[in-house]
């Protein structure tokens, strides 16, 4: 499960950079400060997030429900959510 949570964490920072055009991730940089960064500060708006969950849903088989994304302030909070549906 651990080594399913940091594939997901993972993934959601190169999603959020994909996505936005905002940034790469390299090999060793530690993505952990950009799961806690307000999602405006990646260039994520509202309309991105949903990009996400679509995302999230195909490639994780996580689905994320309307109420759920209007309370996502940072990749951790989707990270959160996903545990929660019991990855």
């Amino acid at each position: 499960m651990e080594r399913n949570q940091e594939a997901l964490k993972r993934r959601l920072v190169e999603l959020a950079f994909e996505i936005t055009g905002e940034g790469e991730l390299g090999e060793d940089q530690d993505y952990d400060v950009y799961l806690t960064s307000p999602l405006p500060e990646l260039g994520v708006d509202s309309l991105t997030a949903l990009e996400l969950a679509v995302h999230l849903e195909r490639e994780f088989g996580t689905r994320l429900e309307e109420q759920e994304l209007t309370q996502i302030r940072t990749l951790e909070d989707i990270v959160r959510f996903v545990e929660a549906k019991g990855d």
